[in-house]
């Protein structure tokens, strides 16, 4: 009985010299705190979702060569083809008179077949069109065009060019050179192309007073382009620096966060390409090649989508690494030795690692100086914490302590083996064990009630009857 009432007396009795281990953390101290670093994570999730969509636009409208590139993969896609194809029939038709140059050819007496040998001509300049887009040649002579006609396209918005102008109180992108040079490629007679009025193949992208307002968005969309993924990071970082006691949950959070930012992308994606083909598109002929350009034009959206999904996944497997549970603390005690004595070796190999990803290039981010910037600065950072976590965690000597075991196990465990022991050693005092555990909880590898029961079972331990 008496040594009940000692074990229940012993938590108030007992004062730790080295570390004021009963201390509130700022965590349990501040319900502010805990606000702010959920408010963070939701508003970095927000930041993150407006980031991807402005690199995205900003790619795609600014950047001539992701333009090249998609306007390649869009030639390349059958139902593309075919209405490009369509485009420069019609193009021909509409601005030369094929029924009258085929007359001009026919005996008078065969006039009358000059209608039906002109929508002949017409199926047969449809069918040589398709088979010429499919020409390596033509394709890039295609990719050039498009290249010429996006350098000026953004001339313009920065200030102007030869090709893109404000003629007439609008702005147009003259394409009547590459309707003439596919015009040849296939084969047409030069007879029929040289009647193609400069005209032919003019779209108009915007009327002159709207020139202003594309001028300050483009300008806005820069912007928002660089500074909102590194916002994102940021507030991710920040977050998990506010959560003192619990960093490693909030690192978990943070990364599930990243991964649901990706997916929403995805399925914004999908949902938003289906609702504008069918939104907007009647004709079932033309259904496949808008699907094929929405599906083609926002490819790189779906790469930087599944960029932040492994991201989001990196974090939660660093979050996992540095946690309680078994699989993660063995995995932790294997590699002490490693991460103690030799370091080097460690952070070569992730070195390594990061080499192969990044020649290797799984995710649009990987080619891009910022991200791998980011990348070359956060991964030696997350091992360099690790280092400290399982060092701490297995000091010197101690490496085979706690095997197979959860932390609450291995904690509970010091007490025993302390009792077990006629002199117990300086490595297995009772002081030095509740060291080693504020530092597992400072480090975020224990969370506040963990904490509080492992440095109750310790100190009932050594002050009961076995003591």
């Amino acid at each position: 009985m008496a040594g009940s009432e000692h074990d229940q007396d012993a938590p108030t009795q007992v004062q730790p010299p080295a570390a004021d281990t009963g201390a509130r953390t700022p965590w349990e101290a501040s319900r502010g705190r805990r606000i702010a670093v959920r408010s963070l994570i939701g508003l970095a999730v927000i930041v993150g979702l407006l980031s991807m969509f402005a690199v995205w636009s900003r790619q795609e409208v600014l950047n001539t060569n992701q333009w090249t590139k998609t306007s390649s993969a869009l030639l390349e896609d059958p139902a593309v083809r075919d209405q490009v194809a369509t485009y420069l029939t019609d193009q021909l038709y509409s601005n030369v008179n094929v029924q009258a140059e085929i007359e001009k050819q026919l005996p008078p007496a065969l006039d009358r077949i000059a209608p039906a040998a002109s929508a002949a001509l017409r199926n047969l300049v449809d069918d040589l069109a398709q088979r010429a887009l499919e020409n390596p040649t033509v394709q890039s002579a295609w990719a050039d065009a498009n290249r010429a006609a996006h350098e000026q396209l953004v001339q313009v918005i920065e200030g102007g060019g030869p090709l893109v102008g404000t003629q007439d109180g609008v702005v147009t992108l003259d394409l009547s050179l590459l309707v003439k040079r596919i015009g040849e490629r296939v084969g047409l007679p030069q007879s029929l192309i040289s009647q193609i009025p400069p005209s032919a193949g003019k779209l108009t992208i915007l009327k002159s007073q709207e020139l202003k307002t594309a001028q300050n968005g483009a300008k806005v969309l820069k912007a928002l382009a660089w500074i909102l993924g590194p916002l994102a990071l940021l507030l991710l970082a920040l977050a998990v620096f506010l959560a003192t006691g619990h960093r490693r949950q909030t690192l978990m959070s943070a990364g599930l966060a990243a991964v649901s930012v990706g997916l929403l992308v995805l399925v914004a994606r999908n949902v938003v390409g289906s609702g504008v083909t069918n939104a907007l598109i009647d004709e079932e002929s033309l259904k496949p090649a808008v699907s094929a350009v929405w599906s083609i034009s926002t490819d790189l959206l779906k790469g930087l989508a599944w960029q932040a999904v492994v991201l989001g996944l990196a974090l939660v497997l660093a979050a996992w690494i540095a946690g309680p549970s078994k699989a993660a603390t063995g995995l932790r005690r294997r590699l002490a030795p490693t991460l103690r004595d030799r370091p080097e070796v460690a952070f070569a190999g992730l070195g390594a690692l990061l080499l192969i990803l990044i020649a290797w290039g799984p995710t649009p981010g990987f080619h891009r100086p910022l991200f791998i910037l980011i990348l070359l600065i956060a991964a030696p950072l997350g091992l360099w914490a690790l280092q400290r976590e399982t060092l701490a965690e297995f000091p010197a000597g101690t490496s085979g302590v706690g095997s197979g075991l959860s932390l609450r196990a291995r904690a509970s465990g010091f007490a025993a083996s302390l009792r077990g022991s006629d002199e117990p050693t300086e490595a297995t005092s009772r002081v030095e064990r509740l060291e080693r555990l504020s530092s597992l909880h400072q480090g975020g590898a224990l969370s506040d009630a963990e904490f509080a029961a492992e440095k109750q079972r310790l100190m009932q331990d050594g002050d009961g009857p076995g003591a």
